[in-house]
């Protein structure tokens, strides 16, 4: 009788060590993918080819990158996605994921988005945006955030950028919290997700760390925000 209730403890042991090291190594892997796919975004923004550099990420990510519907030769947007779903399923966080989406127009790199997002139940999920212009020009506008002053949206944000933002503003972009993937933190709103671009200032609103375009032109305007 000892001995099997010895064998029935032992086998605990070993699933619970086992639950233990799968939940450990899905959070490090998704961490690893999510991080290393920022890195590789950011080094695709500085480099002076990143069309070339481009191709040569399809062939890293194989088919984690994917085309689109309605692709065409010459314009098309390709799509990779990592999410926590091993952990989420067994509901030791809430659902997260991380989108990045490719623009390819007249065969050029033109455009890389980031979608990052916290499936929350019986409240607003947040999300973060982060859009970057890759032509060498200049694409769009060299660097805007919002919300931005002291603001009550704290469930959706946007960062906007191109290769004219400065190094301090395009590495607070790319400063995603991965915690949020693992669940190592509870991620309710967008300075979870972002905190190098904002911080809560309130229990119902945040405010920005940089200044955009759009604030920029706001307050040179005199417009007062009204949470102020």
């Amino acid at each position: 009788m000892k001995h099997a209730t010895r064998n029935a403890i032992l086998a605990l042991i070993f699933v619970a060590v086992g639950f233990a090291l799968f939940v450990i190594g899905s959070a490090f892997k998704v961490r690893t993918d999510a991080k290393f796919l920022l890195r590789d975004l950011g080094a695709l923004q500085k480099s002076d080819d990143p069309t070339a550099s481009f191709e040569l990420l399809k062939r890293k990510y194989g088919s984690g990158l994917q085309p689109t519907e309605g692709c065409l030769p010459q314009d098309c947007q390709y799509l990779i996605t990592i999410s926590n779903h091993r952990i989420s399923a067994l509901h030791l966080a809430p659902y997260a994921e991380m989108k990045v989406w490719y623009t390819v127009y007249r065969g050029s790199l033109i455009l890389a988005s980031v979608e990052y997002r916290v499936a929350l139940n019986g409240a607003n999920s947040p999300v973060v945006h982060v859009q970057l212009g890759m032509c060498s020009h200049g694409c769009g506008v060299r660097f805007d955030v919002n919300p931005h002053g002291v603001s009550g949206q704290m469930w959706n944000g946007m960062v906007d950028f191109d290769t004219r933002a400065t190094r301090q503003q395009r590495d607070a972009a790319f400063a995603l919290n991965l915690d949020c993937l693992t669940g190592i933190e509870r991620c309710s709103d967008v300075s979870d997700l972002l905190p190098t671009m904002w911080s809560r200032t309130g229990p119902a609103t945040v405010q920005n760390r940089l200044m955009g375009l759009s604030q920029d032109l706001e307050e040179s305007h005199r417009f007062t925000s009204p949470y102020w």
